[in-house]
C-alpha cells in the first residue's frame, strides 16, 4: 500500500511541475530553468543568490529532515518523498524571507522621503528644491522616483503632472493628502504648516501601525514553529513508547502515520512563512 501511495505522489507532484498551471512549481528543482527562475526572482529584490549558496541551504534543510526521519526510523522511500516536497517548498520560503526584508527597506525609504520631503518643504515651499534635497538621502526604487518626479517638472513644469508619479507609486490616502496640500500651495500659497503637521502625523501613526503588525505577524511565525517542535518532542516520546511494547516501526500503518505527521509539519513551515509574502503598503488604505 506504502508503495503505491508514493508512487502515486510523486507522480502527481511531477506532473504538477510539468503542467500549464505550475507557479508553485517554476522554483523546483526538477523545473527547466528553476534555479534560474529563482535568482532572477531574488535579484529583483535587490540580493545576490548564488548557486553554491542555493545548494548549501537545500543541501542544509534536507539534513534537518534526514535527521528527522532517522529518528523516527522512516523508510528511506518515506524520506525520498518528503524530500521531494521539501524542494518544492523551500524557494518559496527563500524567497518570501527576502521579500519581507525588502519591503521593509522600501517602506522605510519611502516613509522617509515623505517625512524628509514635508521637512523641507515646511522651510521653503517649493517642490522642486524639496525634491533635491530628499534625492540626497533617498536611494533605491524611491531614489528612481524622486528622479522621474524631477524630470517631469524639468521638462513640463507642471506640479500635478510631477505629483502624479508619487501617487502612481503609492496610491496610499495619506499620500493623496499630501499631494493635495502641497498643489494647492504651490498654486495659492498661503498657511500651510498645521496641514502638514497633522499629515505628518499620520505618517507617523502609519509607521507605528505597520511594525506593530508586522510584529505580531513574526510573533505568529515564531508560535507556529515553537508549536512545531513541541509536535516533535511529543510525537518522539510517543514512539519510543510504542518501542517498549515492540511496535513493529516498519509496519505500513507507522510508516503512513510518520508520512502524515511530517508531511504536516511542512505544510506548517511552509504557511509559518507565507505571511511574509505579503506587501508592508495594505491594499485596504489604498484609494
Amino acid at each position: 500500500m506504502m508503495v503505491l501511495i508514493y508512487i502515486f505522489v510523486a507522480l502527481l507532484l511531477l506532473a504538477l511541475n510539468f503542467s500549464k498551471k505550475k507557479d508553485f512549481f517554476k522554483y523546483g528543482i526538477f523545473s527547466r530553468n528553476g534555479y534560474r527562475n529563482l535568482k532572477k526572482t531574488i535579484l529583483t529584490y535587490g540580493y545576490n543568490y548564488d548557486i553554491k549558496t542555493h545548494l548549501f541551504s537545500t543541501f542544509f534543510f534536507l539534513c534537518i529532515l534526514y535527521f528527522l526521519c532517522y529518528q523516527f526510523e522512516v523508510r528511506l522511500e518515506t524520506y525520498l518523498l518528503l524530500a521531494l516536497v521539501s524542494l518544492f517548498m523551500l524557494p518559496h520560503i527563500i524567497i518570501w524571507l527576502l521579500f519581507h526584508s525588502y519591503q521593509e527597506k522600501v517602506f522605510n525609504g519611502f516613509t522617509m522621503f515623505l517625512q524628509t520631503f514635508i521637512a523641507v518643504f515646511k522651510l521653503n515651499p517649493k517642490t522642486y528644491p524639496s525634491l533635491c534635497e530628499c534625492e540626497k538621502v533617498c536611494e533605491g526604487e524611491v531614489g528612481v522616483l524622486i528622479s522621474n518626479m524631477k524630470e517631469v517638472l524639468m521638462k513640463e513644469g507642471n506640479i500635478e503632472a510631477s505629483l502624479k508619479l508619487l501617487s502612481d507609486y503609492q496610491p496610499h490616502f495619506i499620500v493623496h493628502n499630501l499631494i493635495t496640500l502641497v498643489a494647492t500651495i504651490e498654486r495659492h500659497g498661503g498657511s500651510f504648516s498645521e496641514g502638514l503637521d497633522l499629515i505628518q502625523d499620520d505618517i507617523d501613526d502609519w509607521i507605528e501601525d505597520i511594525y506593530e503588525f508586522k510584529k505580531k505577524q513574526v510573533s505568529t511565525k515564531n508560535k507556529m514553529m515553537g508549536l512545531c517542535l513541541l509536535s516533535i518532542g511529543i510525537a518522539f516520546l510517543s514512539k519510543n513508547m510504542l518501542a517498549e511494547i515492540s511496535f513493529d516501526t516498519r509496519s505500513d500503518i507507522y510508516q503512513l502515520a510518520i508520512l502524515i505527521f511530517l508531511s504536516c509539519l511542512l505544510f506548517t513551515l511552509f504557511m509559518a512563512h507565507r505571511i511574509f509574502s505579503k506587501s508592508w503598503f495594505e491594499k485596504e488604505e489604498a484609494l
